[in-house]
């Protein structure tokens, strides 16, 4: 995977965390931040965003980190059942 090529998707969904932070508790934050991926962005998007976890250096803010580490989770769930 190419991390140059997403640096943008990281820096919006690190935008999206940070707007949707409003001093709500980190869980919140990063719940509200997944729902938001899920339902506003292409399937392309998301599968790429979740390959960045694999990368140490994504800079990947904290509460956005999270968010797509919950992405991850529901859409292996799915992928699952």
């Amino acid at each position: 995977m190419s991390l140059q090529k997403d640096t943008h998707l990281i820096h919006m969904t690190n935008q999206i965390a940070a707007n949707l932070g409003g001093g709500r508790d980190a869980e919140t934050v990063a719940a509200a931040t997944c729902h938001h991926l899920e339902t506003f962005w292409a399937r392309s998007m998301k599968h790429r965003l979740v390959a960045t976890l694999e990368c140490e250096d994504s800079e990947l803010s904290p509460m956005a980190r999270r968010a797509v580490t919950l992405l991850a989770e529901r859409l292996a769930k799915r992928h699952a059942g």
